[in-house]
């Protein structure tokens, strides 16, 4: 039989709380990067806002379970317990792309780092080639990304980025199992009331 409390790195109801509070955030801040930022590191519409999407369900998934914990609710327990699958399936799959498709770009967001940060544009890339002293400002986009990617290298970028993936399907997983186990206690509440003749209104 399965131990109520194996694999548990905290209290059940209140760490896994904090835990889905911690997934929301990032996860919402990390929507926030990809619909603002998004268009400098990947370039094909809408590539960004379909990552930025599934950070956001995550996000919502996330604030959900804060919900049902807060209000030991079954019902939303065991929805959020079942849409888990197919949010982890979208979460590795838009890591997988984001990483592959950031290491496809590698050259355009040099090219925009090289240039003043400028969205990268295919028609001033080519005429820079031929004509370096090019003024890339007078023609380009008004927006530009972000210095601190650029000062950091692009290497270091796409490790960190890859890293974060990682680390947030490794916590995504661990958010299913905290729902897995909370599901479990309250259906043994539902069990051990219904023994004692008392009535479940978790």
């Amino acid at each position: 039989m399965w131990c109520d409390n194996c694999l548990l790195l905290f209290p059940l109801r209140g760490g896994a709380m904090a835990l889905a509070a911690l997934v929301a955030l990032y996860s919402i801040g990390g929507g926030i990067f990809f619909f603002l930022y998004g268009q400098y590191f990947w370039f094909t519409y809408p590539e960004p806002q379909v990552y930025g999407a599934v950070s956001m369900i995550a996000g919502a998934i996330s604030v959900l379970s804060i919900i049902a914990y807060s209000n030991s609710s079954y019902m939303w327990t065991r929805l959020l317990f079942f849409l888990g699958p197919f949010v982890l399936f979208l979460g590795v799959v838009r890591a997988g792309f984001a990483i592959f498709r950031l290491n496809y770009y590698q050259g355009n967001v040099v090219w925009e780092c090289n240039h003043g940060g400028q969205l990268y544009n295919a028609t001033l890339a080519n005429i820079t080639s031929y004509d370096p002293s090019y003024n890339v400002t007078a023609d380009g986009s008004t927006s530009t990304i972000p210095t601190g990617f650029c000062s950091a290298g692009f290497h270091t970028l796409y490790l960190a980025f890859a890293f974060a993936l990682v680390i947030d399907m490794i916590l995504q997983i661990y958010q299913w199992f905290m729902l897995w186990r909370f599901k479990a206690r309250l259906e043994g509440y539902f069990a051990f009331k219904s023994t004692q003749g008392g009535i479940y209104t978790a």
